[in-house]
């Protein structure tokens, strides 16, 4: 231990007396973050500082287009991935100068965050085991506030997965439960699943709410997770006859999650309610936009938001319903004898035709025909039904026909085409 090092092996009341510590020892500014970018302490002393951390010292959180700008650049990805402290160059378009920093962790779980500011005076290695020590009191201070965060969250937990299942039997018992257990319900609210194809962790849900807290726009009321869903309650400050910028979030949310954490999900979100006696209701339309995207993947790839579903949001009925018939409607019956007895593709290329909207283009190149023949075979499709494309009724019928009949074929065939 040199003589300007102080010692770690002692009793820290807060996190402002450990930035201190560190910031003695290395003659530089500190701070210290929980999970979310908190300050949770900052050295006292006063040097020069970057805008970035004054910011981050005022708002008593690093603000959103630092935290944004550092994940674009791979900061923080190569932060969270590191067991040891990493020196990070400038990144000056969000105000950030040289840092020694390193990711608070318990196993792999994300507790916090340890930044030093690097004025060119941080002693290589000296300076990244001051800071590794550091990490390890920090992280035991983090854990035990955990507990009780731990003992908050679980409430949270129980008091939202009461309200998915139609506990409360009036509106004026959830809120007077919101409000013994300080939880703020806003004034208006939409629920999301979000859904992976395999199990989703713990950490996973923690990162999302990181994540959340750096989008504009909304705010993250409760959060449980749940096998391989996420069940998001949130409220939008875009407003709820907003349906564009609604949509524009979660595609912005999956790609995130895609692109930091490697997860594939996919999301079905309600309409906007008020009442939290409904809130049952909305967590099963978010459900009906994900088994509906399980169902048909091509055709309702778009799909993200119950309002939006139209005539989508009856094809499972409609299926089941045939499902239980246990015989096949009559009205493709010509084309698929017709392919059976001559080798043909008329109900392929019917199928594909509608699907892509009846454009012709883009129809003969997923079937690898020349357009000619595309033609060639709708005419004589409509000869042997004795029905044009062009009649409303016809088109309606033989689409949901194809949908509700040939959903596994229809799957397929748009699988192979991409």
């Amino acid at each position: 231990m040199t003589e300007s090092e102080p010692t770690f092996d002692r009793f820290f009341d807060s996190m402002e007396a450990l930035a201190d510590t560190i910031s003695e020892s290395l003659q530089a500014q500190v701070t210290i973050e929980d999970s979310n970018h908190h300050v949770i302490g900052y050295s006292s002393h006063q040097f020069e500082s970057d805008p970035a951390r004054i910011s981050t010292i005022i708002g008593k959180r690093v603000p959103n287009t630092v935290i944004i700008g550092l994940r674009k650049k791979g900061v923080m990805h190569q932060l969270e991935h590191a067991a040891h402290p990493v020196r990070i160059p400038a990144v000056m378009e969000v105000g950030l100068g040289p840092r020694l920093a390193m990711c608070i962790k318990h196993r792999e779980e994300i507790l916090g965050y340890i930044w030093v500011v690097d004025q060119g005076n941080l002693a290589e290695g000296y300076a990244e085991e001051i800071v590794k020590k550091a990490a390890g009191i920090a992280g035991r201070y983090l854990l035990k506030q955990r507990g009780w965060k731990t003992r908050q969250d679980k409430a949270f937990e129980d008091f939202f997965w009461k309200l998915l299942t139609s506990h409360y039997e009036s509106e004026q018992r959830i809120r007077q439960e919101a409000e013994t257990g300080s939880i703020l319900l806003p004034v208006s609210y939409n629920i999301a699943v979000l859904e992976s194809g395999e199990d989703i962790g713990g950490q996973l849900a923690q990162k999302l709410r990181q994540m959340l807290e750096t989008y504009p726009g909304q705010r993250l009321v409760l959060l449980t997770a749940g096998h391989d869903r996420l069940i998001l309650l949130f409220t939008s400050l875009f407003g709820a006859d907003n349906p564009e910028a609604l949509t524009a979030f979660l595609h912005k949310l999956l790609q995130d999650i895609s692109r930091n954490e490697g997860t594939l999900l996919t999301a079905g979100c309600s309409l906007n309610y008020r009442e939290y006696t409904s809130a049952a209701a909305a967590y099963r339309e978010a459900l009906a936009v994900l088994e509906l995207r399980k169902l048909l993947p091509y055709h309702t790839r778009h799909l993200l938001l119950y309002e939006e579903l139209g005539f989508w949001a009856y094809m499972p009925a409609i299926v089941e319903s045939k499902r239980s018939l246990g015989r096949r409607a009559p009205l493709l019956r010509t084309l698929r004898e017709h392919d059976g007895e001559h080798k043909s593709d008329f109900v392929k290329t019917i199928a594909v035709y509608l699907s892509l909207n009846g454009n012709l283009k883009e129809s003969a190149a997923f079937l690898h025909i020349h357009t000619n023949t595309l033609m060639y075979r709708l005419n004589k499709i409509a000869e042997l039904t004795g029905h044009s494309l062009k009649e409303t009724d016809y088109r309606t019928s033989v689409y949901l026909e194809l949908l509700s009949e040939e959903t596994a074929q229809l799957n397929s065939w748009f699988q192979e085409g991409g």
